[in-house]
């Protein structure tokens, strides 16, 4: 990725230019959500440590989808924001791919495969019914487009 005769790095103009690029033309719709980190995603795994943003399981440092989003709602989240990433953050792999959907910040986070790009994870960042799970308690993460901006 990037201009053949511009060095990244060179200025931060330059590299604002090309991370405008990559916001306009990159799309990961080649990458599969499959089933399995859809369950991932979805219910977790054992270690509560890992996946499991589903409303209600209350995962500590987690957040999680609103009450009224399916499965198959988070797979269609998912899907476009591959296929349409707003915000593609990371020079290389892991990327991580932000897009608002139904007004909930989506990321999805790739890594490099035996096979190319895989999908990582996924989570909700922030938005309307998006929960994070603190020690304490449930703290309400409301719609912030200003997250991009850091």
């Amino acid at each position: 990725m990037g201009c053949p005769h511009v060095e990244i790095g060179a200025t931060p103009a330059v590299d604002a230019l090309l991370n405008l690029a990559r916001m306009v033309f990159e799309s990961f719709a080649h990458v599969p959500v499959t089933e399995e980190l859809l369950r991932h995603v979805w219910e977790g795994e054992d270690d509560i440590n890992k996946g499991g943003h589903r409303f209600g399981l209350g995962r500590v440092r987690k957040t999680e989808f609103p009450e009224e989003w399916t499965q198959e709602d988070v797979q269609r989240a998912l899907a476009e924001t591959l296929k349409s990433p707003q915000v593609i953050s990371g020079r290389k792999a892991p990327y991580f791919c932000d897009r608002e959907v139904n007004g909930v910040v989506v990321r999805v986070v790739l890594k490099e495969g035996i096979s190319g790009l895989q999908m990582h994870a996924a989570y909700p960042l922030c938005g309307q019914g998006v929960y994070r799970n603190d020690p304490g308690g449930k703290v309400a993460l409301p719609l912030d487009l200003y997250i991009w901006e850091e």
